[in-house]
């Protein structure tokens, strides 16, 4: 995500700026086609790696995950939480929002119209954002748990 955030998007607009709408999309588009399996094969495994170590590791079953009250695990249950809320808006962001909108900026392009600043843009960037914010936050929260 920072990735994406931090150097292809100034890298598209650049590109954008310089060879028109085009370059930029394209280049995004490529970086979505290489990077999406990979992005989600990284974070099915970590779904399963985290599931493990709670089974194995710390002992947590179903009952005791929504029961018990401790500080461990109302963190691992936030955790749990923020990490599912990364998985139900990269889905949207990544397989309905993002391909829906490059589909209108292609056709908005194609026509020689000027790529609208339209609400559905924005909302993309929007679930981006929070994606990032509620990642960093995980990573937070997984340094919480391993302090005592």
């Amino acid at each position: 995500m920072l990735f994406l955030v931090m150097v292809m998007l100034p890298v598209a607009r650049k590109a954008m700026q310089a060879e028109g709408p085009g370059a930029g999309l394209g280049m995004l588009r490529e970086a979505a086609d290489r990077f999406l399996p990979i992005a989600w094969t990284a974070m099915v495994l970590l779904g399963l790696s985290g599931a493990y170590l709670a089974w194995e590791h710390w002992g947590i079953r179903p009952g005791i995950f929504f029961t018990d009250d401790g500080r461990f695990m109302h963190l691992l249950q936030a955790k749990s939480l923020l990490f599912l809320i990364v998985v139900l808006l990269s889905l949207m962001h990544d397989f309905w929002l993002g391909p829906k909108i490059l589909e209108r900026l292609d056709q908005a392009r194609a026509s020689g119209q000027v790529l609208p600043q339209s609400l559905g843009r924005k909302i993309v960037r929007m679930t981006a954002g929070v994606n990032l914010l509620a990642a960093v936050t995980i990573l937070v929260l997984a340094v919480l748990l391993i302090r005592p």
